[in-house]
């Protein structure tokens, strides 16, 4: 149903020149939306017959200025016979936006450059995607510009230049077009999506002048707000300009008891090395309050056998490795090490690592780490801390809550020019609250900050979030204030009502993996009727999710059973989110 077109010789082209085909970033969007996207060629589209089952298609900026005639002629029937287009600054379809080209501005002095901003206008299908308590920050940008004009289009969103003055022009327009609709993108969104998540290279590969290399230093904010989820607005309006056509998605959140579930909060935080009172009390105090905790730890760590076996199984809690360097060197990060503390670590205790993190949260250029740990056997990484601090600030390890990479969900690794940009198999889950509601840092245990959790957890609901809660066993284990911080968490989720999983780092490596294996397809549409066969990965099930345009009438799973739904009303639309069993199963939703 959704389909986006990657054109494999451009590719070549791009990288054999040392550029990045930013377009392949389309499939991380796709699994951020939980939609498993159909892969088509220009070659494919010329044909038209390759766009028979496709309700909505993505273009990327790369490969939109380089499709024929024949291409355009496809699409452009296509959408007028009811197909949805979201074009990327596609050129040659502008009766189809319903916009007027100008001379576009080149991204200024290197792609990591903010080249400019938007804000959203009134609109149903912006509605909500920008809380207003944080209108004043603009959204950022960071690709080259088109100058467009609206010829018949609305305007979702304005350009703002690179010292945020209004340019008078829309960034975002949406235009119906006979049956069909297309939204035109004035900047490359796939680019700005993947640089907001991984950032620039970090340049230094150990200590250089007392500065430690770390995940942060990747961020591309600079003094804009860490409150606001740059690249989440991105994505979610896409969700919204797909799901008109009609097309599912699999649920950010997994079903909770049963029902649909409203964030998924996972705890965890690093031990180094003793003392080992310090994780068992830790993990007690966590399981004691029903929730999930995720350790991390050197190889050398005194724990026994026993009391890792108590932490793993009476608690039902998660330990992996801790990535120490070392003095000697450095502290220098290279591929050398990771073997060899991972080898120790599964010797040591009998199993290996999932999600891991490093010293210090440290890092080292753009994705080797990352290589580095899958090839020691981890899965996921927890270093990517979302605030900024000088590394010489009084604060730079104290309380914070940010979203330093514009989201707090997982996402993939894809690699630069010189590997093909290729997606690595490998997840970062962004740390977006660090030892919030507390001072336990600064060695202050007398302020009461719980009331700090709030607008997190809030966000975490209203968002239907996965996030990121990191707490240091030491601080859970010594400090009466960290303890009253995450009570705290469960007192405001309590007040609002919500359903939401508290787990550990390795629980969301294995619910956003599976959700990346799981699938919605399309099996049948009749006037009164629409049915889809759903493959979902995960043990605890998947919630469907399509926005609704007319009245509901049964949802039923495998024939005759009632399936356990909710309609809610968000992000200016409908929905129906319907709570599935694992496995495969046929869905049919009947409508009145």
């Amino acid at each position: 149903m959704l389909a986006f077109v990657l054109d494999e010789t451009l590719r070549d082209e791009l990288n054999a020149s040392g550029q990045n085909y930013w377009d392949v970033y389309l499939e991380e969007i796709a699994d951020l939306l939980g939609v498993r996207a159909d892969v088509l060629s220009p070659h494919d589209l010329a044909n038209g017959k390759s766009l028979t089952e496709v309700r909505a298609l993505i273009v990327g900026w790369h490969t939109g200025r380089r499709l024929d005639a024949p291409v355009l002629d496809a699409i452009r029937n296509w959408v007028r016979d009811g197909g949805i287009l979201i074009g990327f600054g596609t050129h040659g379809l502008d009766d189809v936006f319903g916009v007027r080209r100008g001379q576009p501005v080149a991204q200024t002095p290197d792609d990591y450059a903010i080249s400019g901003y938007f804000d959203y206008r009134n609109h149903p299908l912006t509605r909500e995607l920008h809380w207003t308590i944080f209108l004043e920050q603009k959204l950022i940008i960071l690709s080259d510009l088109d100058a467009i004009e609206p010829t018949s289009a609305e305007e979702l969103a304005r350009l703002f230049d690179p010292e945020a003055r209004d340019l008078n022009r829309p960034a975002v327009t949406w235009n119906r077009f006979g049956r069909g609709a297309a939204a035109c993108f004035a900047f490359d969104a796939a680019k700005t999506v993947w640089l907001l998540h991984q950032g620039r290279p970090v340049q230094n590969d150990r200590v250089t002048d007392g500065v430690w290399p770390r995940a942060c230093d990747l961020q591309l904010l600079g003094d804009h707000s860490r409150k606001v989820r740059y690249a989440d607005q991105i994505v979610f309006l896409i969700q919204n300009l797909i799901a008109r056509a009609g097309v599912p998605f699999i649920h950010q959140i997994p079903p909770k008891d049963g029902r649909v579930a409203d964030a998924m909060l996972s705890y965890g935080g690093d031990e180094y090395q003793g003392p080992t009172e310090l994780s068992l009390d830790a993990s007690d105090w966590m399981r004691e309050k029903g929730l999930g905790y995720h350790i991390n730890m050197l190889p050398v760590h005194p724990i026994t056998a026993e009391q890792m076996r108590h932490i793993r199984e009476d608690n039902r809690h998660e330990v992996s490795i801790y990535y120490g360097l070392c003095e000697h060197d450095g502290y220098r990060m290279f591929p050398q090490r990771y073997l060899e503390q991972s080898e120790q670590f599964q010797q040591r205790f009998g199993f290996g690592p999932i999600t891991t993190v490093n010293k210090w949260l440290g890092w080292t250029g753009w994705t080797e780490p990352a290589k580095w740990m899958l090839a020691a056997g981890g899965k996921s990484d927890n270093s990517f801390n979302g605030y900024n601090l000088a590394w010489t600030h009084p604060l730079a390890n104290t309380s914070n809550f940010s979203f330093g990479f514009g989201t707090s969900y997982p996402f993939h690794f894809y690699d630069d020019h010189r590997h093909g940009n290729r997606r690595i198999d490998f997840l970062e889950q962004p740390i977006a609250c660090y030892e919030v509601g507390h001072r336990g840092a600064t060695l202050d245990n007398e302020t009461d900050a719980s009331h700090e959790v709030h607008l997190p957890v809030e966000m975490a609901i209203r968002w239907h979030l996965v996030m990121n809660m990191f707490y240091h066993p030491a601080y859970v284990a010594r400090y009466p204030r960290c303890r009253q911080a995450i009570e705290e968490i469960l007192r405001y989720i309590e007040h609002r009502n919500a359903n939401v999983h508290h787990v550990g780092n390795d629980e969301v490596w294995r619910w956003w993996d599976a959700r990346s294996r799981s699938a919605i397809r399309l099996v049948d549409a009749k006037p009164d009727s629409v049915e889809f066969d759903c493959d979902g990965q995960y043990h605890g099930g998947m919630v469907f999710k399509m926005l609704l345009t007319r009245p509901l009438e049964t949802v039923k799973i495998d024939g005759n059973y009632p399936a356990e739904y909710e309609t809610r009303h968000e992000f200016g639309g409908h929905w129906l989110m319907a709570v599935l069993p694992p496995g495969r199963h046929r869905l049919r939703i009947s409508f009145a």
